[in-house]
C-alpha cells in the first residue's frame, strides 16, 4: 500500500468523535512528493505512527489532545474535543480573573500539585491550591497555537505563562516539544506588530493563580479598551471566526472559510487547481494581528506564514505547484503578455508541498517574510516563458503531454 493510500487510510480512521478530519486538505494526500507527517510527528499518545515505511492508525489511543491539528499545516485535522472557539472562551475567562495575566497549564503540571512535596508551587511542604477559573487548563500544551497566543494580545494581555509539566517521562513530550515551537513562533509574531506582551513556558505555576487575590495589575481594566474592545470579552463564538482576512485579495478571499470538496481525486477544469481552502486560525490569527497593531519591523518570522521564491532559472514553467498548492497561494498569470506564476504571502502555510514537488528543486518556502507581503500589499510574480512542445528534446514528451491535456491532471500523477 502506498504511502498516499495508508495517509487516506489513517485520516479516515482518525475520524472519531475527538477530531474531525478533511482528507483533501493533506498535503500527503494531494501529490505523493509530499513529505509532511507532521501529524505523526507530534501525536502524544502514539494513535498516529510511522513504522518500517508504514503509516499505522490506532483510533483507540486518542486522546483528543489536539497536537497534531496544531502541527497540522493546512487543518487537515480539526479537533472537536476542545475546539478553538472553546480555547478561545479558556483564554477569556483566564484574562478576566487574572486581571490579564492569562494562564494555560497542562494536565500533567497540574496533577503534580496533587502530590505532596513534588509540586512546582509549594512552600515548607505546604501545597497552595490553585483557583481554576485562573487556569485554562488542556491535555496537552501542544494544542495551543499561535492564534490563541496572539488573541491574549488582541484582548490586551500583559503576558501569558504556559506551565508545562516535565516531559522527560511524559507521554505528551511531543507536545511540549511542540508547545516551545509555537511560543517562539508567537514572539516573532508579536514583536514585529510592536507588542511588549510576553510569553514564557515554564514548569512552575505563577503565584497569581493561588487561591487569594491575583497579582496586582492597576493598569488593566477593560473599561479603558473602549466599547470596541469590551466586546472582545463578550460570551459567544468568536469573533474573528466570522471575519475575513482584510489583506488578503479577491482570489484568496474566495476560498476563505469554505469547505473543500470531501471526495477529492481530480483537477477542477474550470481553476486548473486541486480544491483549496485557507485554514480559519489563518483568519483569526490576522484579525487579532489587526488588533494588535502594524508591523513594525521590515520582516516577519513565524512558524505558520512562508514566502514562496522561485528560481525563474531552473524552472521549467510547469507550474505544477500551483496546481496542488492547498491554499491558492501560488497560483497562475495568464494575462495579456504576462505568463507564469504568482506568489501570496498572506496565504501561505508553510506546507512545503511546492519544495517537494519540484522536479527542478525551483522552488523554496523561507519562515522570513517581507512586512509587505505579510500583509498581503505585495504579490510577487515571477514572469516566465510559455513551454512549448520541440521533437527530440529529452522533455519533449512531457511538454507534448503537457500541452495537449492542459493541466487537468489526475491528482498526485506528478
Amino acid at each position: 500500500m502506498s504511502l498516499v493510500e495508508n495517509m487516506i487510510t489513517m485520516l479516515s480512521g482518525m475520524d472519531e468523535a475527538a477530531i474531525e478530519v478533511h482528507t483533501e486538505r493533506c498535503v500527503t494526500v494531494r501529490n505523493r512528493h509530499a513529505a509532511c507527517l507532521r501529524c505523526v510527528e507530534a501525536c502524544t499518545s502514539g494513535a498516529i505512527i510511522y513504522e518500517d515505511g508504514e503509516l499505522q492508525v490506532h483510533p483507540k489511543k486518542c486522546i483528543g489532545c489536539g497536537t497534531c491539528a496544531t502541527a497540522c499545516p493546512t487543518s487537515a485535522i480539526e479537533v472537536r474535543s476542545i475546539t478553538d472557539d472553546d480555547l478561545t472562551g479558556m483564554l477569556k475567562r483566564s484574562i478576566k480573573a487574572t486581571k490579564g495575566h492569562p494562564v494555560f497549564a497542562c494536565e500533567t503540571a497540574l496533577a503534580a500539585l496533587q502530590t505532596a512535596g513534588k509540586s512546582p508551587l509549594h512552600r515548607h511542604d505546604t501545597l497552595l491550591s490553585y483557583n481554576p477559573d485562573r487556569i485554562a487548563a488542556v491535555p496537552c500544551l501542544g494544542r495551543i497555537d499561535e492564534s490563541i497566543l496572539v488573541g491574549a494580545a488582541a484582548y490586551r494581555s500583559f503576558d501569558v505563562t504556559l506551565v508545562c509539566g516535565s516531559c522527560e517521562n511524559c507521554i505528551h513530550a511531543t507536545g511540549g516539544a511542540l508547545c516551545r515551537k509555537v511560543a517562539e513562533s508567537a514572539r516573532g509574531l508579536l514583536q514585529a506588530f510592536g507588542s511588549t506582551m510576553s510569553v514564557t513556558v515554564t514548569d512552575e505555576l505563577p503565584g497569581h493563580v493561588a487561591l487569594g487575590k491575583p497579582q496586582p495589575a492597576s493598569s488593566f481594566n477593560t473599561d479603558d479598551l473602549g466599547a470596541s474592545r469590551r466586546d472582545f470579552f463578550r460570551e459567544g463564538k468568536d469573533a474573528a471566526g466570522k471575519a475575513t482576512i482584510a489583506v488578503a485579495t479577491d482570489k484568496a478571499a474566495s476560498v476563505l472559510g469554505e469547505n473543500a470538496v470531501a471526495q477529492l481525486r481530480k483537477v477542477d477544469k474550470k481553476t486548473g487547481t486541486l480544491d483549496q481552502a485557507i485554514p480559519t486560525r489563518r483568519t483569526r490569527l490576522y484579525n487579532y494581528l489587526k488588533h494588535v497593531g502594524e508591523p513594525v519591523t521590515d520582516t516577519v518570522s513565524s512558524r505558520v506564514i512562508g514566502a514562496a521564491v522561485i528560481d525563474t532559472d531552473a524552472c521549467t514553467s510547469c507550474r505544477m505547484c500551483t496546481v496542488f498548492c492547498p491554499t491558492g497561494a501560488l497560483f497562475r498569470v495568464d494575462e495579456d503578455d504576462t505568463w507564469g506564476v504568482a506568489h501570496r504571502a498572506s496565504a501561505c502555510v508553510q506546507c512545503r508541498l511546492c519544495e517537494n514537488l519540484c522536479p527542478q528543486h525551483a522552488i523554496h518556502v523561507e519562515s522570513d517574510v517581507p512586512a509587505r507581503q505579510f500583509m498581503g500589499k505585495q504579490v510577487v510574480l515571477y514572469d516566465m516563458e510559455k513551454p512549448t512542445w520541440e521533437p527530440n528534446k529529452p522533455d519533449s514528451m512531457y511538454n507534448k503531454f503537457h500541452s495537449i491535456i492542459g493541466e487537468d491532471l489526475e491528482m498526485c500523477m506528478f
